[in-house]
């Protein structure tokens, strides 16, 4: 093999990935990425058979596939299908993605691929709940046109990333309340000076917030509570899919939301690759004086 990496598909997360590799003096190719701030010396490869073939390792996107379909690329001719990619793996490689997904992982298997999932790593994943937090509260700012100060915040969901995003809103100074499922959660959250309520509550209260931030993956503002947000009442999603919102819901009654994936790779996408790369090159147990052999 002629690479030590190949790089495909994803946001501008994947650009710095491979330009950090390169700068550690290993072989990249990369394909299916815009080339814009990419490091000259990754080469560019002519077709995914190219770029996968001559490659040790491959890295996909953060989300590899929405649809298990297509690999998800900013490129909208991308050339990136999932039959493909699996097609073209051979016994020893290493598959490297987020969300990666059951189908995906039994045919790697049967390949003798190794698989390493970004998103079943804890230090990736609340590194990805940092960026993603932050990425949520500059959405927030660039929609309305008031302080994030004083603002009465609600946060869905105390998972990995709600949990990160209630603590920096709480930095900013807003009055921040958390709606979970569990008992546990909303416990945790009261620990750390948030106001709490269950699912079955969130109807009654929601007018009187200004955001709402979303990190549940099921649809949970429906109808009744979307008739009964503030005129002014803003709603950030950054769930994955389907989101939290009925979209339909939200069109009828003119509800101001808005869905916001991938986050990391809109607002820090370079601190963002970096860590990937840096993970990449821990797990495969090269050094920087064995690349390039």
């Amino acid at each position: 093999m002629q690479y030590d990496f190949a790089v495909i598909g994803g946001d501008r997360r994947q650009v710095y990935l491979a330009n950090e590799l390169k700068n550690r003096r290993y072989r990249v190719i990369v394909y299916g990425i815009r080339e814009k701030d990419l490091d000259p010396g990754c080469r560019r490869g002519e077709s995914l058979q190219e770029a996968v073939s001559g490659a040790d390792s491959i890295i996909g996107p953060v989300v590899f596939s929405k649809d298990e379909k297509k690999i998800t690329s900013d490129l909208e001719n991308g050339g990136l299908w999932v039959k493909e990619l699996m097609d073209e793996l051979r016994p020893g490689q290493s598959l490297f993605g987020g969300c990666i997904s059951d189908k995906i992982r039994k045919v790697c298997r049967e390949k003798d691929v190794e698989v390493y999932d970004f998103m079943k790593m804890d230090d990736v994943a609340i590194y990805n709940a940092i960026a993603t937090a932050e990425g949520a509260i500059v959405k927030a700012m660039e929609l309305k046109p008031v302080n994030l100060h004083g603002s009465r915040c609600l946060v869905l969901g105390y998972g990995r990333c709600g949990k990160v995003l209630a603590q920096k809103l709480k930095g900013m100074d807003a009055e921040v309340s958390v709606c979970a499922r569990s008992d546990r959660a909303r416990s945790e959250s009261e620990a750390v000076g948030f106001s709490s309520m269950d699912f079955g509550e969130l109807s009654r209260h929601i007018l009187r917030f200004d955001y709402i931030f979303n990190t549940v993956p099921a649809v949970v503002l429906k109808y009744p509570e979307l008739k009964r947000l503030s005129r002014d009442a803003c709603i950030i999603d950054i769930a994955s899919a389907p989101g939290g919102v009925d979209q339909e819901a939200a069109g009828k009654l003119q509800v101001q939301s808005y869905l916001c994936p991938s986050l990391p790779g809109i607002y820090a996408p370079k601190s963002s690759g970096i860590r990937l790369a840096e993970k990449v090159i821990k797990l495969k147990g090269k050094t920087e004086y064995e690349a390039g052999k």
